[in-house]
């Protein structure tokens, strides 16, 4: 019953957010920009018949991502499989046992640092059931293993240092290294916000828990009976006797990570490096005997730099096979094992293309958006660059796009109507601005990914961060108070 009331939290999280944009579709008219002038329509209510199909054409126009937590979910399962992947989870366990908080900062600062220098918020999702499954075995909650993992890859997004380079470079020209320093800054102080807040949190539930528990004993002179908690760590199997090496399995799993960061991320627009694009030109065009070798085995290449989430898959799927065949897991097993791994992550799928929902309505639209009519009007109410009127923007426009470049294409035209020299400082605060939003709405896909996977409610991650909240959204506006006085 408990895990059914938090699936329905969740739903009704994602149902009122749906909700509020069917109302807002009836009321406010859809509009677009032609360069910087902003033309409005008429309204383009969702309709009875709409409100039954977006849900659906959410999950068929984001079905990206389902491919990619499934195969998520299938590395995984079948890692678990070889045995050794429980093994390297309770060497590390062991390793912190005495050092927690320490593992906790390491997790929070690695995926931070992660999220923000590469922009690619799903590849680092991978390494959540790895890592979480750790925090909860050295004692943590899920709402702790939550915020250390998830928490910290949207803090990542927020104070986003190279993540977004390609992004400012298409639409505003600026160089990847163009406000670096007080972007780095600007993560630094997000990080030990959150750092500072988890660890606190800690301390004051175990405390309140020491309290009870001398409340307890200081009632009874019975003989108490320790009970230990089960702990359900995701993929994990307790006890595991498995003799094989784990190396070949960490040195699989690393070359995964690595590949995918350097696949997808955009080198050669970024910082102009041709050396991927060079790779990639030799595989595709190297001969043997006057035949493209690696052209005909490979099919159609995607240049390294410019994979997508299609590609991340494949790749996934690619080291579950030789996973299983380095550690000799019968064909028959591993498929089994594979979708019991998919069949563990199903939910999780299709929660992250329902959170897609006001976005998928976005990118079909062909008259115009309600978040350019809003962002017009918000971005109206100064003729002068304008902090608080920019964040707010950001902060709205996320509640529309959950994906980061779409959300600057969707308002560009009113972004460039202010002075170039502007456009650094912007640039940093509508990052933030967005990011600070992904935290708290649930149209965010890592936010809603990490709640299901975790099996957190909704209720219960708003109950547990609404003081960090509070913080990140002061440091939000005094820094784009300070950055626009700076740069």
């Amino acid at each position: 019953m408990k895990k059914e009331k938090k699936s329905f939290d969740l739903l009704i999280a994602l149902g009122i957010v749906f909700g509020i944009y069917v109302i807002l579709s009836y009321i406010i008219p859809v509009g677009y920009y032609n360069s910087s002038t902003f033309s409005s329509g008429e309204t383009d209510p969702v309709g009875l018949v709409g409100i039954f199909k977006a849900p659906l054409y959410s999950v068929a126009i984001f079905v990206q991502y389902l491919v990619v937590f499934l195969s998520i979910g299938g590395l995984y399962a079948v890692m678990s499989k070889t045995g050794v992947y429980s093994k390297v989870i309770d060497s590390i366990v062991k390793k912190f046992s005495k050092k927690k908080t320490l593992f906790l900062i390491i997790s929070i600062i690695s995926f931070a640092l992660l999220a923000s220098l590469s922009g690619l918020p799903i590849v680092v999702f991978a390494l959540v059931p790895f890592v979480s499954a750790i925090i909860l075995l050295l004692g943590y909650d899920k709402v702790t293993a939550l915020a250390s993992t998830v928490g910290a890859i949207l803090v990542g997004i927020m104070g986003s240092t190279y993540g977004n380079a390609l992004v400012f470079k298409s639409f505003f020209g600026l160089d990847a290294n163009k406000g670096i320093v007080y972007k780095f800054i600007l993560l630094a102080v997000l990080v030990f916000l959150l750092i500072m807040f988890v660890i606190g949190k800690n301390k004051s539930l175990t405390k309140k828990e020491e309290i009870k528990e001398t409340k307890k004993s200081k009632k009874t002179k019975k003989e108490e009976v320790i009970v230990e908690p089960v702990i359900e760590a995701p993929f994990y199997i307790k006890g595991s006797k498995e003799k094989k090496s784990s190396l070949p399995l960490i040195i699989i799993f690393i070359v995964l990570m690595v590949v995918s960061f350097v696949g997808m991320y955009n080198w050669y627009y970024s910082f102009g490096i041709e050396l991927f694009n060079k790779i990639s030109t030799s595989i595709s065009e190297f001969k043997i005997g006057g035949i493209a070798i690696f052209s005909k085995l490979l099919g159609t290449f995607t240049e390294i730099g410019q994979w997508g989430n299609y590609e991340f898959a494949a790749l996934i799927l690619f080291a579950t096979v030789i996973i299983a065949w380095v550690y000799s897991i019968k064909p028959s097993e591993a498929i089994e094992t594979y979708f019991e791994g998919i069949k563990s992550m199903l939910k999780t799928s299709i929660y992250v293309a329902l959170a897609c929902v006001i976005f998928s309505i976005m990118v079909n639209s062909s008259n115009g958006t309600l978040s350019a009519t809003i962002s017009n009007f918000i971005l109206g109410l100064s003729k002068s660059f304008n902090v608080l009127l920019v964040s707010l923007t950001g902060m709205v426009g996320g509640f529309f796009f959950n994906d980061f470049p779409y959300l600057v294409n969707s308002m560009y035209g009113g972004l460039i109507a202010f002075e170039e020299s502007a456009l650094p400082a912007i640039s940093i605060i509508l990052q933030s601005a967005y990011g600070f939003v992904m935290f708290i709405l649930p149209v965010s896909v890592v936010l809603v990914a990490g709640l299901k996977f975790l099996d957190v409610s909704y209720k219960d991650w708003m109950k547990y961060i609404w003081k960090l909240l509070l913080q990140l959204f002061v440091v939000v506006i005094l820094f784009g108070l300070i950055i626009s006085m700076i740069i």
